[in-house]
């Protein structure tokens, strides 16, 4: 009942804060300094999900993300008990072999370093979950009461500035949109616990995602997905494929509610040494070939997908490695979503993470 009424006054003062500034196409960049956190945006994300190889060859996927949403805690002068920012985590494990998924989430405020961001580098903590870049490494770590996870994955690999010089657009219209960019293949080893088993991981292939923009967050909402596709969108489905030949593919379908608008697409594809595509959404294809029916949310999912770029002749099929990798936050009052590891087949092989948003209001 403690951790309720917690969870209840950190969601009461999620108000709307106005903030003045606005994503445009002319940011400077600036690494590492573009790692930490931007106060000047209500709402910000650290995104990390990757391929995990054991030495005794087996296989899983992850995900351990973090998010920064302000409050209007200045209105009241916050103090270490009225924090001024709520740090939400997500952390999800695969495993192929078994067909378990498990996942985990924490929700803090900012006051006694319980969570928080440095702003200039990237250091992003909730409880002693954590990412920090130190030197050119960045180091991951998390865990549970039953999975421990430690990374430690190259930081030199190229930055990649998705949309227009990290601008991206989530909509036809322009109404919404965030600064962008990923690094979508950073490589290291580490060590994975789950109960009394311990796996020396030989080969991680991690996704980094960071981005940050202004959402129209209430009272009623502190999910940091609503409202960040603007008015008339119901969700998105992204992809982030990452191909045996070295490239990679980042593909986002933004669903409209009007079906004479229709979708809105965006994608980037990349190669190893950060050269990169930003790819017009009439060149993308997204067709779903299957369904999946969680138990828990009753929510109704799409489970495979054929994905075609037109003029990079890339026709794929992506299959979810295990059906149910579904995050279900009911409990804390927060939106459902489906993350999960895929594998990638046609005429590119490879992996794949795909999220999927805003399914269950719209069922």
């Amino acid at each position: 009942m403690n951790q309720l009424k917690h969870i209840i006054f950190l969601v009461s003062l999620t108000l709307v804060l106005p903030i003045n500034s606005e994503p445009s196409r002319h940011y400077k960049w600036d690494f590492p300094a573009d790692h930490g956190a931007h106060h000047e945006f209500n709402t910000e994300w650290w995104y990390f999900t990757g391929h995990l190889t054991s030495a005794t060859k087996e296989n899983y996927g992850f995900e351990l993300t973090f998010f920064r949403v302000a409050t209007s805690a200045k209105k009241l002068d916050a103090n270490e008990w009225i924090p001024s920012q709520v740090y939400l985590a997500h952390f999800a494990l695969t495993d192929d072999s078994t067909q378990k998924f498990d996942f985990f989430d924490r929700l803090n405020r900012d006051s006694f370093q319980m969570a928080g961001a440095e702003l200039n580098t990237l250091h992003v903590w909730n409880g002693d979950w954590r990412v920090t870049l130190a030197k050119e490494t960045i180091e991951i770590f998390a865990q549970t009461s039953s999975i421990q996870l430690q990374l430690q994955l190259d930081g030199s690999s190229p930055i990649i500035l998705q949309g227009e010089n990290g601008y991206s657009k989530k909509n036809h219209e322009g109404s919404q949109s965030s600064y962008y960019y990923s690094m979508p293949k950073l490589t290291g080893v580490g060590k994975l616990q789950v109960g009394n088993k311990a796996a020396n991981i030989s080969s991680a292939n991690v996704w980094f995602d960071h981005e940050f923009f202004n959402s129209e967050i209430n009272s009623q909402n502190v999910n940091p997905f609503q409202q960040s596709v603007g008015k008339g969108y119901t969700g998105w489905d992204w992809f982030a494929l990452q191909l045996d030949d070295g490239n990679n593919l980042m593909v986002a379908q933004v669903r409209s509610g009007n079906k004479t608008k229709g979708h809105y697409y965006f994608g980037t594809w990349s190669d190893q040494s950060g050269n990169k595509k930003q790819i017009d959404q009439s060149m993308i294809e997204v067709v779903v070939s299957d369904n999946w029916k969680s138990k828990e949310s009753k929510i109704n999912y799409p489970s495979k997908w054929n994905i075609k770029v037109l003029d990079l002749g890339i026709d794929v099929t992506v299959t979810p490695s295990v059906s149910n990798q579904e995050l279900n936050l009911h409990h804390l009052n927060q939106l459902s979503y489906w993350e999960g590891r895929c594998f990638v087949n046609g005429s590119h092989s490879g992996f794949a993470y795909v999220e999927l948003v805003g399914y269950e209001e719209h069922q």
